[in-house]
């Protein structure tokens, strides 16, 4: 055999097991997160007694590690109209309620224009760990987190004109609700973030169960004091987008090694 056909039988060899030796290997990145979401609630336990269905508003900020695990907080606006009927303002109206004529008056004596909706935030520090679902993109995969935190809502009863005696800023603390206390959180779903790096969302189950007091302590339609605590539960879809911003770090970039 020539030398001519050795040295290319070599070369053809050592290029098809280079080849063949050649592995993409991803690497999780750190990442700092600026967030905004939207989210779907239902309310369970003594909330539940009180609304229907609300929704939240909310951003945060959270750190990923190389190690996949998240640290966080954010912050949530609720607000809604679905409330449960009630009787809450049921003992200002004025004239025959049972045939629709009754009214709560202003100051002249004629009908007010009142709204009552649902009101509340949220502050809350998390904690979690990101199992990614695939080799080539571990910054991305199945996020659970749990969290801990302040959470107060209320009645948000609403006068078109400052001009109704029953209700004024201070006498409407009678029956608005206000409480408020410390929660616990978890969130199981799905986070994503492309290789591109431009499309980066997460959606998943956001769960939250608080433990509340009626900081008003007496409510002027039950004419009775309430200093017990409430159990208060939100069942959550939650949707969000995510602003990433990659640190360097020394396992930074996704890269090609080779064997």
């Amino acid at each position: 055999m020539n030398k001519t056909l050795i040295v290319v039988l070599f070369l053809f060899g050592s290029l098809a097991g280079y080849a063949q030796k050649k592995v993409w290997v991803g690497k999780s990145n750190k990442v700092l997160n600026i967030q905004a979401h939207y989210q779907y609630v239902l309310p369970g336990g003594d909330f539940a007694a009180r609304f229907n269905s609300f929704n939240a508003i909310g951003g945060g900020l959270s750190i990923k590690t190389t190690h996949n695990i998240i640290y966080g907080f954010e912050g949530n606006y609720y607000f809604g109209s679905d409330l449960k009927p009630s009787s809450l303002l049921n003992n200002l109206i004025n004239g025959n309620v049972n045939g629709g004529s009754g009214y709560i008056a202003n100051s002249s004596g004629y009908p007010s224009q009142i709204s009552v909706g649902m009101r509340g935030f949220s502050a809350l520090g998390k904690v979690g760990y990101l199992i990614p679902v695939s080799a080539s993109n571990l910054n991305s995969g199945i996020l659970i987190m749990l969290g801990g935190g302040f959470v107060m809502h209320k009645y948000s009863i609403n006068v078109t004109r400052e001009d109704v005696p029953a209700l004024t800023e201070d006498k409407r603390a009678g029956y608005d609700r206000y409480s408020s206390g410390w929660a616990f959180n978890q969130f199981v779903g799905y986070w994503h973030q492309s290789k591109n790096r431009y499309t980066n969302f997460y959606v998943g189950v956001d769960l939250m169960q608080a433990i509340t007091y009626n900081r008003r302590k007496y409510n002027y339609d039950e004419m009775q004091y309430d200093v017990n605590s409430h159990n208060d539960n939100y069942y959550g879809i939650k949707l969000g987008w995510i602003i990433p911003r990659y640190l360097k770090t020394k396992n930074s970039d996704d890269e090609f090694i080779f064997e």
